[in-house]
């Protein structure tokens, strides 16, 4: 699995920099494909301060082979989303729609740059990335079926901490493996999350969150997390980041984490979020499969 190190923005406002200085980090990078995607990153000036700004233009660039001319082919505006358990810390999240493949290889030359535009202190300022955009996905695919894995839970083991990395753990989140909940006919909430393990720090924060949601919807919702790593108690002791991962990453397709599924009752995959996703947008997404009309 690949260990993302993701620099996470504050609102707080910051000294105005040169626009040379300003990089456009993007977040979510391994799951990109043709069609829409939604895209979170931040923006950071060159001593590594946030940029705030209240509205941000990104602008999706095509650069077919061979030419230095790129082509706009899709705009967006972005929407500050705050980090779970945080006050001022989040980043930018857009919906951009790519109409083609762009993966800057030999394969397949043509390559995608995403543009953020946007003004502080009255001053217009822009910074860019390149982002790879793939023809299918490499983990599960939206609108399809999940898989269903058999995952641990607290059945399985004598204490909690032998299948997640979690501070104090919430027994509800453990009771039903993957494939059950598929297969008791309730929509179903899916964390794959190392919370004492994972490099870019959300992971913790994101499964307290995935818990507090839980609380507002009874029992008409699955809510289930997924340690990546096995024996995640023993990785915590030795003070290891990695180690065998639970098979059901490689049957999902994960390589990074944390991830949050959101599945309707019949298993069908309607929203994915990758490294980051906000209180407002899972509770959206279950809304709209308790009441789709």
């Amino acid at each position: 699995m690949v260990l993302m190190i993701l620099m996470v923005m504050s609102c707080e406002s910051q000294n105005l920099p040169d626009v040379s200085d300003i990089s456009m980090v993007i977040a979510t990078t391994s799951d990109v494909t043709v069609g829409f995607n939604r895209i979170g990153f931040s923006l950071i000036d060159f001593d590594g301060h946030a940029i705030a700004a209240e509205k941000v233009k990104v602008e999706a660039i095509f650069f077919p082979a061979g030419s230095d001319i790129g082509v706009n082919r899709y705009e967006a505006l972005a929407e500050w989303k705050l980090i779970p358990g945080t006050v001022t810390r989040g980043l930018y999240v857009a919906y951009v729609e790519f109409d083609e493949p762009g993966e800057a290889t030999t394969s397949n030359p043509g390559f995608w740059q995403l543009v953020s535009t946007f003004e502080i202190e009255e001053k217009e300022l822009w910074s860019k990335a390149a982002i790879s955009v793939f023809k299918n996905p490499s983990g599960v695919q939206l609108n399809t079926l999940v898989p269903s894995s058999v995952t641990p839970t607290g059945r399985d083991v004598e204490s909690l901490f032998e299948i997640s990395s979690s501070l104090d753990p919430d027994p509800d989140l453990y009771e039903l493996s993957i494939h059950e909940a598929i297969a008791n006919g309730k929509p179903s909430v899916f964390v794959f999350a190392t919370p004492a393990l994972c490099v870019s720090k959300l992971c913790g924060p994101i499964v307290q969150m995935i818990s507090e949601i839980k609380n507002d919807y009874d029992e008409n919702i699955n809510f289930v997390h997924i340690e990546v790593f096995e024996n995640p108690d023993v990785l915590v002791q030795e003070g290891r980041l990695s180690g065998t991962q639970v098979a059901s990453v490689e049957e999902w397709g994960l390589v990074t984490e944390p991830w949050v599924f959101v599945v309707d009752k019949d298993g069908i995959l309607m929203n994915k979020y990758e490294i980051f996703v906000s209180s407002d947008e899972i509770r959206g997404a279950i809304g709209r499969l308790i009441n789709p009309n």
